[in-house]
């Protein structure tokens, strides 16, 4: 558990599984994260599993009224492939998304500015759509700087955002 100011990061349970956050049946939230290939329950349970699959995961973001307004947190990325990994030199890459009604608010920033302090690695990416003006200027109030575009065997082309140390 990550606390913030004003937010609380915490790791999915069996209960968001079955009562997912209402952020993933928003096509305004959903439409630079794959979509809606599958289920909320199925995108939830896939954030429980990763916390048993790789060295960090997902965080549920909520508000200090247990509001759940979003997500944040690491996957790991095979930087040959661009394929999520597990072996031991995967990127890792910070990721947020955060309910449509709470866009503008500063949580992004603010969750993974702490998750980034939390993993405290200093290979750290995030990997953008180049039409996601929204979480380009997150990761530049972050302090990345984009680098190159590569194509990601699932998402196609999104451009390699590094975090200076």
């Amino acid at each position: 558990m990550i606390r913030t100011e004003r937010l609380l990061l915490r790791k999915p349970t069996a209960a968001d599984v079955e009562d997912p956050p209402a952020f993933l049946s928003d096509p305004r939230v959903m439409e630079f994260l794959g979509g809606f290939d599958e289920a909320p329950r199925e995108v939830v349970q896939l954030w429980l599993d990763g916390w048993k699959t790789y060295p960090a995961g997902k965080l549920i973001v909520e508000t200090e009224a247990g509001e759940r307004i979003g997500r944040v947190g690491v996957n790991f990325y095979d930087p040959v492939r661009w394929s999520r990994s597990s072996s031991h030199d995967a990127l890792p890459e910070l990721t947020w998304a955060l309910a449509y009604e709470q866009w503008g608010k500063g949580y992004a920033t603010e969750a993974a500015a702490a998750v980034r302090e939390w993993l405290g690695r200093e290979d750290l990416i995030s990997l953008i759509a180049s039409g996601n003006i929204r979480s380009q200027r997150v990761a530049e109030r972050l302090g990345a700087q984009p680098t190159r575009t590569v194509e990601l065997l699932e998402g196609g082309p999104h451009m390699v955002w590094e975090y200076q140390t």
